[in-house]
């Protein structure tokens, strides 16, 4: 019970981050400061960094094999991101959409295993 209870404060952090971080660049386009695509590889950037820093503090936490954990982890995010893509914005899947998720459970894999090793 205590791992679920974590795992949800994690992901409750994950959708104030993701609010939050929409709230800024929403302000940051409506007074043209950025252009959209700039916006995307911004996104990009911080998703990749957030799930990195996701999957290394759970990887500090795990007694071994980090990867399991980062792989975990990251499934779990990548899952609700396609539930709000779906819902919210309707994007159909493409090649496009695969990469950029699995990019995503890359860097969360990558930074539990750093993690891991960073425990000492």
């Amino acid at each position: 019970m205590k791992k679920f209870k974590n795992r949800f404060h994690i992901l409750l952090i994950f959708i104030v981050y993701l609010f939050l971080f929409s709230l800024l660049l929403t302000f940051l386009n409506q007074i043209h400061f950025l252009h959209s695509n700039a916006t995307e590889n911004i996104i990009f950037v911080f998703m990749i960094v957030f799930f990195s820093i996701i999957g290394f503090i759970y990887g500090k936490k795990t007694p071994s094999k980090g990867y399991l954990e980062g792989l975990k982890i990251g499934g779990i995010y990548i899952f609700f991101l396609i539930f709000i893509n779906l819902i919210f914005f309707q994007n159909h899947f493409s090649i496009h959409r695969i990469i950029y998720y699995c990019v995503l459970i890359l860097s969360s894999t990558l930074g539990s295993m750093i993690g891991i090793n960073k425990k000492h």
